[in-house]
């Protein structure tokens, strides 16, 4: 029996219905979505404040009238000095900077505000948070002792009814977190799952004056005890030198340089100056303090000359320019202290140590050598003197490669 076309046709149909099904099957058992989900929450709190503020000592000024006395707010520390009597009168204030938030902060200054009153009258000692301790972590503090004086070197007459001053100290502070996050987004169609590393370049090649004074981290253990407070101080085309942030005490000056020590920090030579400077210069004597890096060398402190030309080039010290010989005993009056601490440590107040030596004689005289003093004067003083210390200086090979931020990072 023949089979009608009508009922060939009707076959057909069916036939393709079900082929479209299953391929609609098909295409199913191959579709499907890929999804991420997820949460990212971001929180925190950044605050520093003052806390704990009290005048330590009082030296010739109406004591009733002299308060440190912080702000409702705590942003603020109003101090207010009255009737300093006479030079060398003065006060030592404390007070603690305590991070009460949740982010760890960069401390960049300890600024004074709306000053008031004489301007023959000294803040001193603002800068050492920056050498000291320039990052507070979460629920930390930081003490800072500073002192307001009228200086004893002071020779202008008095005013009738004595020197008085007030201001405010505010911070001015940073996150300060350390490392960022620096992820890359990548796509790789060869399946590589290898991350892109950063290309970084000597620093002799990257570092300018602008990055004078930048903390850096190089690390040396100096007679069992770690030394890791360093300062970019000078990259002179073929190397980069670093300096101690602030005076080296004297338990950890090596025992090879020969050199007298008196109190805390002063260094002298009480035989010549050229036992002085031997002691200071003499590489194998600061062999310890090299030995982060494999090639580095290191002196008792920078020379003349090289002080001179990181002074020149640091943007930030642009007053006046330093001459190697001819400038000297510089003193207060010619805006010299507009300067950073970088070439002027903490004045240790009361103890004695108010400078400290350059490793380069003064050469019109037989027993004067070169020193940098806390006002931030270039100047000349006997050999034997015994308020001056001294700070490191290292000398980084050409190859050394890093990173240049707000600080320096030393590939490692």
């Amino acid at each position: 029996m023949k089979k009608s076309r009508k009922q060939n046709k009707n076959i057909i149909i069916v036939l393709l219905l079900i082929l479209l099904l299953v391929l609609a099957v098909g295409y199913a058992a191959f579709s499907d979505v890929l999804s991420i989900s997820g949460t990212a929450n971001a929180k925190g709190t950044f605050n520093l404040e003052f806390q704990n503020a009290e005048i330590v000592t009082l030296v010739g000024v109406n004591e009733e009238g002299t308060k440190a006395e912080i702000s409702e707010d705590k942003n603020t520390l109003n101090v207010n000095v009255v009737d300093l009597a006479y030079p060398g009168a003065g006060v030592e204030i404390s007070v603690d900077i305590v991070n009460v938030g949740t982010i760890p902060a960069r401390v960049n200054a300890v600024t004074p505000t709306n000053i008031t009153g004489s301007e023959h009258i000294k803040i001193e000692g603002l800068e050492a948070i920056i050498t000291d301790h320039p990052t507070i972590e979460a629920g930390g503090k930081c003490n800072i002792h500073f002192t307001v004086e009228w200086p004893v070197t002071a020779t202008d007459p008095l005013g009738e009814n004595g020197e008085s001053t007030s201001f405010g100290l505010e911070i001015e502070y940073t996150q300060g977190t350390g490392k960022e996050f620096e992820g890359q987004s990548k796509h790789d169609d060869n399946g590589s799952t290898t991350p892109i590393e950063p290309t970084n370049e000597t620093l002799v090649s990257q570092i300018t004056g602008n990055d004078y004074g930048k903390p850096i981290n190089y690390s040396v253990a100096v007679k069992g005890e770690e030394v890791n407070n360093w300062k970019v101080f000078y990259n002179d085309g073929a190397n980069v030198y670093i300096i101690l942030g602030e005076y080296l005490e004297n338990r950890l000056l090596p025992i090879e340089t020969g050199l007298q020590t008196s109190g805390k920090y002063n260094i002298y030579s009480n035989i010549s100056r050229e036992e002085l400077l031997k002691g200071l210069t003499t590489e194998s004597n600061w062999s310890e303090f090299a030995s982060g890096i494999e090639g580095a060398t290191a002196t008792g402190g920078p020379t003349n000359a090289q002080f001179v030309a990181s002074w020149n080039e640091n943007p930030l010290v642009n007053s006046k320019k330093l001459e190697e010989e001819k400038i000297y005993n510089i003193g207060n009056n010619d805006n010299f202290n507009d300067i950073t601490n970088l070439y002027v440590p903490y004045k240790k107040a009361f103890e004695n140590c108010y400078a400290y030596w350059l490793t380069t004689p003064y050469q019109t005289s037989n027993d004067n050598m070169w020193l940098v003093t806390y006002s931030g004067c270039k100047d000349i003083e006997k050999y034997n003197y015994t308020y001056y210390s001294v700070r490191p200086l290292i000398c980084l090979p050409s190859n050394v490669t890093g990173t240049i931020g707000e600080t320096v990072e030393i590939d490692k």
